[in-house]
């Protein structure tokens, strides 16, 4: 059966309410639909054994998980071969099995995968084309499927088998022989009904079928059998058109009616809609005019009994015909034309009248007259007069009452928005406007907006309104102002007299006035105060965001509640107390406070309160029983029903699953995966390279929309909140193990007991592997090798440059001086007689030998060979020892430390010696002659001292060994990367060279 804009948006609550003990009756809740589906078509709606929901529309397929619709035709990736779906059915090994008019569609919901089912053929041999009208499983796992042509298949692989065929059996007996049913409720008896009035019943013996055995009445044949329900006893409730409901007895192979429904002649006249309530109970509805469908049958199998009661459809419903009524395993579910509504097992505690499914409907203003009259002023009814048994309204008035004040037995004083204060007659049923005056001046009141109502004696009354407070004599029709500056102008929320003073509620806080001094007094400065109750000896204040204020009769403050302490939220709009509880209105859900403990329960819609907000101040009490104002609807309650919340129930027992799961890497793009609910690892592995990913979780929990959601990835970090954001998105992911926990809170702020732990490994890219990090520093070590033997290439190819230098100057240019030196001295010797002759070669043989010496020290520099400290100090001690022999050169070379190993560069070796030379020659031109200390120490850094003592005076000569000479020392200690200090004390210089 086609049906138009059908959805089930809280269809699926994973506690399921209806298998509580002693419920007492129901009521109807909206089940609110996504925008995305509103008009779709929908043809058949199932629930898989992941809890999340399949839809069958004209168009195709979709699936619902609680946070998103996805949707699947020809075109979709997997595809839907044929849009015509007639029915769906999700068996245990989480297959979607797609019946259309054209076969069988398997969706592998683990892989995410449809295969097409092959047709038989038939006797003639061309392929059949089978109209499936139902799918089943048998307990050993087997798939059947019945066609509307009254065939039965077996799911044989990828084929479908014939295994009966009615029109076969019966060859024109029956017009409409489908099959609307296939299931093994009993041990090996596979059962199947149809629309041709008969039950057939097939032996299941080692997945073999029996020979096909048939049961019905005479007056069944041709009849359709259109919902049944098999009972653990073994009776069978059949629900046959135009007969009625009959008890099949499938031991005794019996059939019988109903005598408790057959007095009302219950299904042969009219509609009927069954659907098991638990495993004993089928509940049944009609749209049998004579009946009504507001009557519910509550059929019980065990003492063959049925219960009637009264349930109420909301006031845009009332008129429309009932399509379907079903259970889908954990909620029931019915639609009226166009509007899917949830069936809800209460226990009464709580009551809720003008709720509305499709638009809301504001409570402002709350009385119960003593001969049972509910009056109520709210946005959409207006001003209406209510049967509290019944639920029949009346419309008195179009305006809108903000305040209903009891004058006397058959008179109401009404306080409007937009009309002033008006009198209501009870009787009459009519208005009488009360223009107000001020009594001083006759000035008339402007404004018209009345807040709140408090009766002072028996002819004035303090009127509150959008601008001031009033002393109001309704009779004269006279008022008077409160002479203060700031009330003049003020909203007044709330006003009570307590002990001679009235106790003012204001959006900027609250205020005492004392009357007889003419005094007002500020208590709580800054903060709405929207209602005031006295409670015993304290005077309870409900404020907008602080909670409950307690204070005592002289305004001192004794005690703060808030949702800290367990309130249901922080903005209190109405308390009302009786005896032994005090009843808090708040912006989230309900309080009760016991008096005595202190203890607080609290209530939401999970509870089933018309909504969670409440309105300022629309609360009333009488006895026992308290009357409370929401944004959709009134509750009322009596304070002696049971008292445990059902949200405190739900929490113990409901579990949240991860539903969906979202990819986006670079060279992809943006990938869903929604696997996951029906795969048996349950860990989320996040692939390299991917940028973010989403994981949605909740799934189609009637508790996951009210919660609060916190997360984190290890036990020992901080919760970090969601809200009631059913998603978590995680951008750029370290790679590693991580455990992903999920946990929840109530609106109130107590945690639950609904969470999860999900394993989750986010894979490392290429680059991000242990293996390519060793690899990146094995890269680095051969990079460090190579420089360092590049460099000792290069010192080898300089040191080999060199020597080979060296040599060249050794032997080439070594010999040529040579050469000239012995040449000019014996030209010296042969030629003494000359005169001027002698001199000049002389002095060749003189520069030729100073040549040869500098040409040494040059070679002994650069030759790599001696790159060692102890070539260098065999160098130093050669030369003052040489110098010893051709002056009169005193000295002491000392030396500290091992230095015979020590390797030294070329060109600390070649400065060091030429600033040893530099200053030895100093030494020579302006000491004294005594002893010159020279002190060498090789430790962990290198020091080489030379001191000596000046010829006087000491400071002129010292200048002049600090000359430029010391300049160039300075600069060759530079290039070195070496230290040069002078030390200048009494009658000794010393110059000292130190490098690491």
């Amino acid at each position: 059966m086609y049906i138009k804009k059908l959805f089930l948006f809280l269809v699926l609550f994973a506690l399921v309410p209806c298998m509580y003990a002693q419920e007492e009756g129901f009521i109807f809740r909206d089940a609110k639909l996504p925008e995305n589906i509103q008009n779709q078509v929908i043809t058949d709606v199932i629930q898989d054994r992941a809890g999340l929901l399949w839809i069958a529309t004209s168009g195709g397929l979709c699936r619902y998980d609680g946070n998103e619709t996805i949707f699947f035709n020809n075109k979709s990736e997997p595809a839907i071969s044929n849009s015509k779906i007639k029915t769906l059915f999700s068996d245990e090994q989480s297959n979607l099995w797609i019946g259309t008019e054209s076969g069988l569609t398997r969706f592998n919901l683990r892989d995410w995968k449809t295969t097409i089912l092959k047709n038989p053929r038939s006797d003639r041999g061309h392929v059949d084309k089978p109209d499936i009208a139902c799918v089943g499983q048998g307990r050993n796992g087997n798939i059947y499927a019945g066609a509307f042509d009254g065939k039965l298949y077996r799911v044989d692989q990828d084929s479908l088998k014939v295994l009966l065929d009615i029109n076969r059996d019966y060859p024109n007996q029956y017009s409409n022989p489908a099959i609307v049913s296939i299931e093994e409720p009993y041990p090996g008896e596979l059962w199947i009904a149809t629309k041709a009035g008969k039950m057939i019943r097939f032996r299941v013996r080692n997945a073999q079928l029996s020979s096909p055995s048939y049961f019905g009445l005479p007056e069944f044949d041709d009849a359709e059998i259109e919902q049944v329900f098999f009972h653990h006893s073994g009776k069978c409730l059949l629900n046959i058109k135009d007969r009625g409901l009959y008890l099949f007895d499938t031991r005794k192979e019996t059939f019988c009616q109903i005598s408790a429904l057959e007095k009302n002649k219950l299904g042969k006249d009219g509609t009927v809609f069954i659907a098991p309530f638990n495993e004993d109970n089928v509940l049944i509805f009609t749209n049998k005019a004579s009946i009504g469908k507001e009557k519910l049958f509550n059929y019980s199998f065990p003492v063959d009994n049925v219960h009637i009661q009264e349930v109420n459809y909301p006031d845009n419903l009332k008129d429309d015909h009932i399509v379907w009524f079903e259970n889908l395993g954990n909620s029931l579910l019915m639609s009226l034309n166009n509007h899917v509504l949830e069936l809800i097992p209460t226990r009464h505690r709580f009551n809720s009248l003008l709720s509305n499914g499709t638009s809301i409907n504001s409570i402002r203003s709350i009385y119960k007259h003593p001969d049972g009259t509910l009056y109520i002023g709210s946005y959409k009814d207006r001003f209406v007069a209510i049967n509290e048994k019944t639920g029949v309204k009346e419309l008195l008035g179009k305006q809108f009452v903000y305040r209903i004040l009891p004058w006397n037995q058959d008179t109401l004083l009404l306080g409007t928005e937009g009309n002033g204060l008006l009198w209501f007659d009870r009787k009459r049923k009519s208005f009488s406007s009360i223009k107000l005056h001020s009594a001083n001046n006759h000035e008339q009141l402007s404004v018209e907006a009345m807040t709140t109502l408090t009766r002072v004696s028996r002819d004035s009354v303090w009127v509150g309104t959008y601008g001031g407070l009033y002393l109001v004599n309704p009779y004269l029709k006279t008022y008077q102002t409160i002479e203060h500056p700031k009330l003049a102008r003020l909203k007044i929320l709330h006003a009570t007299q307590i002990n001679d003073k009235l106790w003012i509620g204001t959006p900027e806080g609250l205020f005492i006035w004392d009357g007889n001094a003419n005094n007002l007094q500020l208590i709580l400065d800054g903060n709405t105060v929207y209602c005031i109750t006295q409670v015993n000896n304290t005077v309870w204040i409900g404020t907008h965001g602080e909670g409950i204020r307690v204070l005592d009769q002289d305004g001192k403050i004794i005690r703060t509640i808030t949702n800290t302490d367990g309130l249901a939220d922080d903005i209190v709009y109405s308390i009302l107390s009786n005896a032994d509880d005090i009843v808090v209105a708040t912006h989230n859900g309900l309080s009760i406070i016991n008096k005595q403990t202190k203890q607080i329960d609290n209530y939401s819609r999970l509870d089933r309160l018309p909504a969670n907000e409440f309105n300022h101040a629309a609360a009333f009490k009488q006895g026992n029983t308290f009357y409370l104002g929401t944004i959709n609807g009134l509750l009322y309650f009596n304070a002696d029903a049971p008292r445990v919340p059902q949200a405190r129930r739900l929490t113990k027992t409901t579990e949240l699953s991860i539903t969906s799961f979202t990819t986006e890497q670079a060279d992809r793009g943006l990938e869903r995966h929604y696997t996951f609910p029906y795969k048996k690892d349950k860990r989320l592995l996040i692939e390299a390279g991917t940028r973010y990913f989403t994981i949605g979780f909740g799934g189609m929990s009637e508790l996951a929309k009210e919660l609060q959601f916190f997360y984190r990835l290890d036990q020992q970090s901080d919760w970090l909140p969601l809200g009631r954001r059913q998603e978590i998105t995680f951008v750029e992911m370290p790679p590693g193990d991580y455990q992903l926990h999920l946990a929840s809170r109530l609106p109130d702020g107590r945690w639950t007991n609904a969470s999860l732990i999900v394993p989750l490994q986010v894979n490392p890219t290429f680059y991000q592997t242990i293996w390519f990090k060793c690899l990146l520093l094995l890269v680095f070590a051969f990079f460090i090798w190579a420089v360092f033997k590049y460099r000792e290439y290069i010192q080898i190819k300089e040191r080999r440059l060199r020597i080979s230098i060296a040599s060249d100057l050794h032997d080439e240019v070594g010999s040529s001086l040579t050469r000239i030196f012995y040449q000019a001295d014996i030209l010296n010797t042969k030629t003494h007689e000359i005169s001027g002759v002698n001199g000049q070669l002389q002095k060749i043989a003189e520069t030729s030998r100073q040549a040869l010496s500098t040409m040494s020290d040059m070679v002994w520099s650069i030759d790599s060979r001696f790159d060692t400290m102890k070539d260098l100090v065999i160098r130093m001690k050669d030369y003052v020892y040489k110098l010893q022999e051709e002056v009169d050169f005193q000295y002491r070379f000392d030396i500290q430390g091992d230095y015979s190993s020590l390797a030294i560069a070329q060109i600390v070796r070649q400065n060091l010696l030429l600033i040893f030379k530099e200053a030895i020659a100093n030494v020579m031109k302006y000491g004294d002659g005594s002893e010159t200390l020279i002190e060498l120490i090789v430790e962990n850094t290198f020091r080489m001292s030379i001191r000596n003592r000046c010829a006087a005076p000491c400071k002129k000569i010292a200048n002049r060994q600090g000359g430029h000479g010391l300049l160039n020392m300075k600069q060759r200690a530079v290039r070195m990367n070496a230290q040069l200090t002078v030390l200048e004390m009494e009658g000794m210089f010393q110059l000292s060279v130190s490098f690491t």
